[in-house]
């Protein structure tokens, strides 16, 4: 479980092809000394294992499950990667509850940088994430999402054209600088989770013929 509160990049330093999917190692100064052997830690919003470590170091496997669903297999060496050591009981949830458990990938559709109207503020940025019409039901407006596990608050929800419809994600600057949206650039892949509160709550009613019909 994580909050969806990035606490450092780390850089992916190897990737090794095996029969399982990839292996990758990942240098990291503040979430890798945390960390030990079959510990958790969220890799772009990803639960993995840690399955070796050293003391800048750690290594984790994605399998090819993981990578059919996720932007994992598309990391390089030399890539940036958001990462969040699991929740404990005496962390603080800054953001949401974050299984680590990615639902689909979404598509960046748009960048759009808000210049500070006064000097003494600070410019924004706002993404447009284009998403499967098959999650709409999980997307409410201000309710809570995980992008390449960055808890966000979602600030429009639009109507499905064809197969897909979008949402709109402010970014403050600290994000910008400190988690992966700074490299973002239209037609990026990102890694997507719904708040799963709301999908448990959904399965439960599911059954109801008139909540049914609305899910339709």
């Amino acid at each position: 479980m994580f909050t969806g509160i990035v606490e450092e990049q780390g850089t992916i330093v190897k990737k090794t092809k095996i029969n399982e999917g990839f292996k990758f190692r990942v240098r990291s100064k503040q979430v890798g000394r945390k960390l030990a052997k079959s510990d958790s830690v969220s890799i772009n919003g990803v639960c993995h294992t840690v399955t070796t470590r050293s003391k800048t170091e750690f290594d984790f496997v994605s399998m090819h499950e993981t990578l059919k669903k996720t932007n994992i297999g598309e990391l390089n060496a030399g890539d940036k990667v958001n990462l969040e050591g699991s929740l404990t009981m005496n962390k603080k949830l800054g953001g949401h509850f974050v299984a680590g458990h990615v639902d689909d990938t979404g598509v960046v559709t748009e960048v759009k940088q808000i210049k500070a109207v006064k000097k003494k503020d600070s410019d924004n940025w706002e993404y447009r994430i284009k998403i499967h019409k098959k999650h709409a039901k999980f997307v409410i407006y201000v309710g809570s999402i995980a992008v390449d596990g960055v808890s966000l608050t979602v600030a429009e929800v639009t109507k499905p054209r064809g197969n897909y419809f979008d949402i709109k994600v402010a970014i403050i600057p600290y994000t910008y600088q400190n988690t992966s949206f700074g490299r973002y650039k239209v037609g990026s892949r990102v890694n997507l989770e719904f708040d799963f509160l709301g999908k448990y709550v959904i399965n439960l009613l599911a059954d109801n013929p008139k909540i049914k019909k609305l899910l339709k």
